[in-house]
């Protein structure tokens, strides 16, 4: 992991305590609500590691629902997330696991509202950093530094060299990576474009047109 200054190893502005426990999940938590796209009505956390352990105590709880309400890491509402969840009308659990071999300040997060749903796992990784390693099933390696969008796409060879023709041409100099997920689910793909800037509506949907295209989702930088 690559810092860009020595804010980045400090970490940033926020409601302690902990920079893992704490700075890190609500960065874990909001990047989730930005790719959802929705207030969330149903939220179930599946917390690992040393987040199992001491996810009251730090905060950790706190954290990853203040996060998915919009919160960022400097928002004096993290304290009180819990009780603005529940008069929102939020039904959330967190659920402890037993499983083992996995970063210890893990956790996964599942949202449902309505007929949408979504879910993701990410880590904390130190100094207010995470990383999303998993989104709807894909592998990906995500920190959230950048505006990002999400191509899921019908796999073929064809169709992925056409798709990055695309977004070369739609991106140009704004584009800052692309990566295609080592994941192929029923068939489907998902391309992750990191950018310096939010494209228009207008290019968007000029992907999201493509025959061979499912979906384009976005979140924004954190």
């Amino acid at each position: 992991m690559k810092y860009r200054s020595v804010f980045d190893i400090i970490g940033p502005i926020m409601v302690g305590p902990s920079s893992s426990h704490t700075a890190g999940a609500v960065r874990i938590g909001l990047f989730t609500r930005y790719i959802f796209g929705h207030q969330p009505e149903k939220i179930k956390i599946t917390l690992y590691g040393s987040f199992k352990e001491t996810y009251k105590g730090h905060g950790t709880d706190i954290a990853l629902i203040g996060g998915l309400l919009g919160y960022n890491t400097s928002d004096k509402r993290i304290r009180t997330s819990l009780e603005d969840a529940k008069e929102a009308g939020i039904d959330f659990e967190f659920i402890e696991s037993e499983v083992e071999h996995i970063h210890p300040n893990t956790a996964k997060l599942e949202v449902e509202a309505g007929r949408h749903s979504l879910d993701l796992i990410g880590k904390s990784i130190g100094g207010g950093k995470m990383v999303i390693f998993e989104l709807l099933g894909f592998d990906v390696n995500l920190s959230g530094d950048f505006p990002s969008y999400f191509v899921f796409y019908k796999f073929s060879e064809k169709n992925k060299i056409h798709l990055l023709s695309e977004i070369n041409n739609i991106f140009g100099d704004n584009k800052v990576s692309d990566n295609f997920s080592d994941s192929i689910l029923e068939g489907v793909n998902l391309l992750v474009v990191e950018v310096l800037e939010e494209i228009s509506t207008k290019q968007i949907e000029r992907i999201a047109n493509l025959e061979y295209v499912n979906e384009v989702k976005f979140a924004d930088r954190l």
